[in-house]
């Protein structure tokens, strides 16, 4: 019977050792709140959240490592009546951009180009804030006349970025 009461003291004496030098050192190396503030500024511009209105004959494609946005219009008849994209342009990063360039780029089309009207809400002098986005409108505006011949109109809008 003594030999197991010592036995326990000795076990019970261990683990509370144990437990004090491991809370001493968890309150010694960990005792400070801060926050840390990582310097480096950068920005780095996302398209995403399309969105489309209508049943289209259309396609849009996303292209954020060349910061462009290609739009397939297969069928212009759909567009005698104005239409409306929204895409989200977001900045991830921290550092507030600036636009530079916003041009409409690689047009392929079988319509006069004067017949297509293009309008953007994004434009050269825009600013997209570090940590968050900004709605791009795009609407578009076929001014011929209707024809049972698909015409259609393929086009990129193109925008280049620079640091405040």
């Amino acid at each position: 019977m003594k030999d197991s009461l010592k036995y326990i003291s000795l076990v019970s004496v261990f683990i509370i050792l144990i437990f004090s030098v491991t809370a001493t050192n968890l309150l010694l190396k960990y005792d400070e709140n801060g926050s840390f503030k990582y310097s480096k500024e950068y920005y780095e511009i996302r398209f995403n959240n399309v969105k489309i209105n209508y049943d289209l004959d259309a396609s849009i494609k996303l292209n954020d490592e060349n910061n462009f946005v290609h739009f397939d219009l297969n069928d212009l008849n759909e567009f005698i009546d104005e239409k409306e994209f929204h895409i989200d342009l977001t900045n991830l990063g921290n550092k507030d951009v600036f636009v530079t360039n916003a041009y409409i780029s690689n047009i392929d089309t079988n319509v006069d180009l004067e017949k297509v009207d293009i309008n953007t809400s994004i434009s050269n002098g825009d600013r997209i804030s570090g940590g968050s986005s900004k709605r791009l409108f795009v609407k578009i505006k076929y001014n011929g006349k209707k024809s049972k011949n698909k015409k259609y109109f393929n086009f990129n809008i193109n925008y280049a970025f620079s640091k405040s």
